[in-house]
């Protein structure tokens, strides 16, 4: 069985490998027949780039991408292109794997202000690239000192698109982790088929990142290589982004979605300080501050969508544009904001815990029957219907029984357990007393109209008879 499964995957390894050559020959001559066409369309068809320009393209502009594209070849520890370069070429991973490297806040402030060109990094990295390296992870820390890897890209995945939107040098380096293949677009292809559509989606991300507080006023140059810099994450519902007490390592901007941002007040209890939607920004006051987390964020919305930019790149922003300040009174007004719902939520929730209620308890029958009369609203009778209702003033407290009922012989038999017994078990003797007393009347008139009558209706009766007994 081995065997076959074995035979099964170098057979489609075969077929895979088969059918990347034929397309690298398909794209270096260029051209395509019909059935060349559908060829690619069915092998490629499935990678991410194209999925998504089928969906949003009309038809006869996907099928130009395919007529369109070319074919590159870069191999493991290269560069596809690097930092400043003129940007004239749209890239799809057809296979293998790059990482994404941008200079470090440090270094992008001295480009900045002039105190480091782009030559001398560049001429830092070639001195470097002459040692051995053991694996690609040294070979990035050594010879890429000045940059940091924002992220990874796979088969499917696109890059390149950013410097011929805005025909502009490139705002990153691309390093292959292991020999690469490619797919590529030329800028005047791009510009005739994915322009638009890229044109439109770049101008929506810059007027939202714009309308953000902090964000406001930065050229669209530097608010464009910052959206660069930024690396999207999808947390789960309910999963938590940070906790209090964690070090402050991110801002955090919402694409979609919801995210909650609470307090904790002790072990058991948290406060909810606000529920953030799409646009709003946090974790930037603890930044400011240099503080470590003061709150909890956790995700409340099944497709939640997270931009985050690391602190170093975010200070370094604010103090290029001159925004420090402004921005520090802003995070200033927005903690004072959630220190006077915490205050007001602590007192809310101290005040309910206050104001509960006792746990219900029956201290002794007569407070029982005192509730049972007030909320029943059993009135006595007909005759005594303006009498108050029973208590342990009037009633089972001294109990005082008829004479005719301590002439009985049962009573007399049980004279002597009686004051042992509880109040339920009194209640309960009494009330037998009356059964037996109303089936010595049988056929009289009185019997005839109370026989049927329920429990309660021979309490009240009883409670008549007290009354009449005591007024003798």
């Amino acid at each position: 069985m081995l065997k076959s499964i074995r035979r099964k995957l170098q057979a489609i390894t075969e077929y895979e490998n088969e059918n990347y050559e034929i397309t690298i020959e398909l794209l270096l001559r260029g051209e395509l027949t019909k059935t060349e066409l559908e060829f690619l369309m069915k092998n490629f068809g499935n990678l991410k780039f194209f999925e998504e320009q089928k969906a949003k393209l009309p038809l006869y502009l996907y099928t130009q991408i395919y007529k369109n594209l070319n074919y590159e070849n870069v191999q493991a520890y290269e560069s596809v292109f690097n930092y400043g370069d003129m940007g004239s070429t749209y890239y799809i991973i057809l296979k293998g794997e790059v990482v994404v490297l941008l200079p470090k806040p440090q270094v992008q402030e001295d480009l900045f202000n002039h105190r480091l060109t782009v030559d001398q990094i560049r001429q830092r990295i070639e001195n470097e690239k002459r040692k051995q390296f053991s694996d690609f992870n040294e070979f990035l820390t050594i010879a890429y000192s000045d940059f940091i890897k924002v992220r990874t890209l796979k088969a499917g995945d696109t890059f390149g698109e950013l410097a011929l939107i805005t025909k502009s040098k490139r705002t990153a380096t691309i390093i292959c982790s292991v020999d690469s293949h490619f797919m590529t677009l030329q800028k005047n292809a791009f510009d005739r088929i994915l322009y638009e559509h890229h044109n439109s989606i770049h101008k929506q991300q810059l007027a939202f990142f714009d309308n953000i507080p902090y964000l406001h006023g930065i050229p669209d140059q530097h608010l464009t290589q910052l959206m660069h810099q930024m690396i999207e994450i999808q947390p789960k519902l309910n999963s938590t982004i940070y906790k209090e007490n964690e070090e402050s390592h991110s801002v955090y901007f919402i694409m979609t979605g919801e995210v909650e941002l609470s307090y904790k007040i002790n072990n058991r209890q948290r406060i909810v300080i606000s529920l953030m939607t799409k646009g709003a920004i946090f974790g930037e006051n603890e930044i400011l501050k240099g503080i470590k987390r003061t709150q909890k964020a956790t995700c409340k919305s099944n497709e939640t969508i997270l931009m985050t930019l690391s602190s170093q790149q975010f200070l370094s922003t604010l103090e290029n544009h001159n925004l420090t300040n402004d921005c520090s009174k802003k995070s200033e007004l927005k903690a004072e904001r959630h220190s006077k719902q915490i205050l007001l939520r602590r007192k809310a929730t101290e005040s309910l815990l206050t104001c509960r209620p006792p746990p219900k308890t029956i201290l002794n029958l007569d407070s029982e029957i005192t509730r049972f009369h007030l909320t029943r609203q059993i009135s006595l009778s007909n005759k005594h219907i303006h009498h108050p209702p029973i208590t342990s003033t009037n009633c089972l407290i001294p109990i005082e029984i008829p004479h005719y009922i301590k002439l009985m012989p049962q009573y007399q038999q049980q004279t002597h357990s009686i004051s042992k017994q509880s109040y339920s078990n009194r209640l309960r003797n009494l009330l037998k007393t009356e059964r037996s007393e109303l089936t010595q009347l049988k056929g009289s008139s009185y019997y005839s109209t109370t026989s049927q009558q329920s429990p309660k209706h021979c309490i009240n009766i009883h409670v008549e008879r007290l009354r009449k007994s005591r007024q003798r």
